[in-house]
C-alpha cells in the first residue's frame, strides 16, 4: 500500500501551521513541505532549508538542550560497566561485563526544551546497584550488567526487550559470554565490550592477559559469539606482569571497548587489568607469585542524543 502524505492545493497549505516533522504535498505546484511547528504552511524541501544532525554525547550526567528546528530525536545509551576481578597467587581475574543498552526515537515536539541526562556509575566486580543505571529523563533507561560475570570472562548485551512493565524503554539483556572463555566478548549492535581475563599460564594455557571485547560488533542470529578480543590489548607476562591496555571506545557508536587483562607475574606481582570507559567492562588482573594484579575499572554509563533538524 502506497504511503500517503497530507496533501492539497497550495492555497490551502498556507492557511495551516503543520506540526514539527509533519510533511505536506501540494497537488497543484508539486512541491513538498515539512512542518517546524511555527511556520505557516511549513518549510519547503529544497527551498533553502537544509537537514542537519546535531549530536550531543554525555560521558557524565548533565542536561540535554533541544536544538532549534528539531524534528526527530534518537537516544542511544548504556548503563555503567563492571570492573574486572583482581587476580591472586593461584588464579587470574575475570573480565567485567559491559552495561546494558537501550535505544529509542522521539518526535522532537513531544520533548521538553531540556531533559536531564544521567550517566550510570561504574560498578566493582561482583557488585551491582541502581547507581549503574543511565537515563534520559523518565523516557528511557539502561541499567548495568544483567548477570554477574563468571570465569568465562566478561559479557555484553545481546538482545533488546521493548516496553518494560516498569518503564517505557528498551533493556538490553546482560550476559556472561559462555563461548568466549578467556577473551572479552564483543558487544552486540551498539553495546559496549566485555573485559578480557588476566593471564594464568597454568590454568589457562596463556601467561599474557587476554584482549578485551570490542564494542558494537554484531553477533550471529543465534546470539553466539563470532569473534572475541579487538578491545584493549592484554598485558605481557614477565617477572612482574604487564598491565592490560585501556579499552578506549568505538569512534562510530561511541560505546566503550573492554579493557585488556593483565599479564601473569612469573616471579612477582600480576599485571593490572586495563580500564574501560563508556559502559565497557574492565580487564581482569593477572595471576602473580607474590600478589595478583588489580582488576581494571568498568566504564561509567554513556548517553548519545542525535537530533535531526531542518531549517
Amino acid at each position: 500500500m502506497a504511503l500517503k502524505l497530507r496533501r492539497g492545493v497550495n492555497a490551502d497549505r498556507t492557511g495551516i501551521t503543520p506540526a514539527q516533522g509533519e510533511p505536506i504535498y501540494t497537488t497543484d505546484t508539486k512541491k513538498l513541505y515539512i512542518g517546524d511547528g511555527t511556520t505557516a504552511g511549513g518549510v519547503e524541501i529544497g527551498g533553502g532549508g537544509t537537514l542537519t544532525v546535531n549530536t550531543q554525547d554525555f560521558t557524565a550526567s548533565g542536561t540535554w538542550t533541544k536544538p532549534a528546528n528539531a524534528l526527530w530525536v534518537e537516544v542511544t545509551m548504556c548503563g555503567a560497566g563492571q570492573g574486572g576481578q583482581a587476580g591472586g597467587t593461584g588464579y587470574s581475574g575475570g573480565g567485567g561485563s559491559a552495561g546494558r543498552a537501550a535505544q529509542k526515537t522521539f518526535l522532537a515536539a513531544d520533548l521538553a526544551a531540556t531533559v536531564s541526562v544521567t550517566c550510570g556509575t561504574s560498578q566493582a566486580w561482583g557488585t551491582g546497584s541502581d547507581s549503574a543505571q543511565s537515563s534520559f529523563g523518565t523516557l528511557l533507561y539502561a541499567s548495568g550488567p544483567g548477570r554477574g560475570p563468571n570465569d568465562e570472562g566478561g559479557g555484553s548485551s545481546i538482545e533488546a526487550m521493548e516496553n518494560s512493565s516498569a518503564y517505557d524503554c528498551m533493556y538490553g539483556t546482560g550476559s556472561g559470554d559462555d563461548l568466549a572463555r578467556t577473551a572479552g566478548s564483543h558487544g552486540s549492535s551498539f553495546q559496549g565490550g566485555g573485559g578480557g581475563r588476566g593471564g594464568d599460564n597454568a590454568g589457562l594455557g596463556q601467561a599474557a592477559g587476554f584482549a578485551g571485547g570490542k564494542a558494537a560488533s554484531n553477533r550471529t542470529a543465534s546470539g553466539s559469539a563470532v569473534a572475541t578480543g579487538d578491545g584493549g590489548a592484554g598485558g605481557a607476562s614477565g617477572t612482574t606482569g604487564v598491565a592490560g591496555t585501556a579499552g578506549g571506545y568505538d569512534t562510530v557508536t561511541g560505546f566503550g571497548n573492554g579493557g585488556g587483562g593483565g599479564g601473569e607475574g612469573t616471579a612477582g606481582a600480576g599485571g593490572a587489568g586495563g580500564a574501560a570507559v563508556r559502559g565497557g567492562g574492565g580487564g581482569g588482573g593477572g595471576k602473580g607469585t607474590t600478589t595478583g594484579g588489580a582488576g581494571g575499572a568498568g566504564g561509567a554509563g554513556f548517553v548519545r542524543v542525535r537530533t535531526l533538524c531542518f531549517g
